[in-house]
């Protein structure tokens, strides 16, 4: 039957936690895990990213990006997650996404579980809304809760947040989108093969 790990990821920083509950293949990588993180948390996957370990030293980041003693970090869509979260030995890891607004999200691992369907990846549960993308860190993600929370407006803020409110967050929702996502990438790379005609 596919084994799957059952990973808890959640902001550091922020209260109370926003967090999310996933399912993803032990065969998946750490590149699969950042993209199920970026739409399970609406974010657009437009900045770099790492995985560290406890002790800040790089699992995986993005293809050809260098640290700062100029060797490159190990490619995440080539790290499998069960490289590291081998044997149980190992179930916390830490991922950094947008250098400038500096998120850190603790990923734990829960459990392996054996299921007898397969599935790329499965949002289980989650609570709150993930900062905007692009919002400023800690300091914007506040200013952003206190305008969407009805606090005065001097900026045009609210516009921008266009509906986004920090208690809100769809279970079912959100896990539909996911799988529409899957979806489309998979048309994608499908069409990059030849193998779908291109749309009208």
């Amino acid at each position: 039957m596919p084994r799957y790990f059952e990973f808890e990821i959640a902001l550091c920083g922020i209260e109370p936690r926003i967090w999310r509950r996933l399912l993803l293949p032990t065969s998946a990588t750490f590149h699969d895990l950042h993209v199920a993180i970026q739409d399970s948390c609406n974010w657009m996957d437009a900045h770099l990213y790492l995985f560290l370990d406890l002790t800040r030293q790089v699992i995986a980041g993005v293809s050809g990006e260098k640290n700062e003693h100029g060797e490159p970090d190990p490619d995440a869509r080539k790290v499998k997650l069960s490289k590291y979260f081998r044997n149980g030995f190992e179930t916390v890891c830490v991922y950094l996404y947008d250098f400038g607004d500096a998120w850190e999200l603790l990923i734990v691992l829960n459990q392996t579980v054996e299921l007898e369907e397969y599935f790329e990846r499965r949002l289980v549960d989650g609570q709150r809304a993930f900062p905007p993308e692009d919002c400023g860190g800690l300091p914007g993600y506040e200013e952003c809760v206190r305008v969407a929370s009805g606090g005065r407006d001097t900026q045009g803020l609210r516009e921008w947040l266009d509906g986004w409110h920090p208690e809100k967050f769809d279970l079912e929702e959100t896990r539909h989108l996911l799988d529409v996502a899957v979806e489309a990438r998979r048309f994608v790379q499908e069409s990059l093969k030849g193998k779908v005609p291109p749309l009208e």
